[in-house]
């Protein structure tokens, strides 16, 4: 007992400088509206926020969707062009980017270039919900 007392005494008398330094953080982004200029609103009443990462490879694209839900999208590697169906705009996003899809808008996207997207997906939408919506064939 004598000895752990010692060791927590020890402990306590550490410098400032010999303690764990505290977190650094970095801000990536601060996002207010969607790539189309939508303003971002909160959901009313539960969510649930699901996180996924989806490689789209060279060549590939995401066919025609659309998102009831803000969807932050952040892209870790690659290149991505999006283009909103219901307005024409295209954007292209690279590495280090970050934007929200579209909501209630059908999109789709492409790989530009030689190296594969990769990207960190955030949904936050109601328990249940659907958080990708397929365009219909026409």
């Amino acid at each position: 007992m004598k000895h752990a007392l010692a060791a927590v005494l020890a402990l306590i008398a550490l410098p400032a400088a010999a303690q764990a330094p505290g977190p650094i953080q970095k801000p990536l982004a601060v996002l207010e509206t969607t790539v189309s200029g939508q303003p971002l609103t909160g959901v009313a009443g539960p969510i649930k926020v699901s996180v996924t990462e989806t490689t789209v490879p060279v060549g590939g694209a995401v066919a025609a969707h659309k998102h009831m839900h803000p969807r932050v999208v952040g892209v870790l590697a690659g290149r991505l062009k999006v283009t909103n169906l219901d307005t024409g705009a295209v954007t292209e996003a690279k590495a280090g980017d970050w934007m929200v899809d579209p909501i209630d808008q059908w999109h789709e996207a492409q790989v530009v270039g030689d190296e594969p997207a990769r990207l960190l997906v955030i949904d936050e939408a109601p328990p249940g919900a659907t958080l990708m919506m397929p365009r219909p064939p026409r």
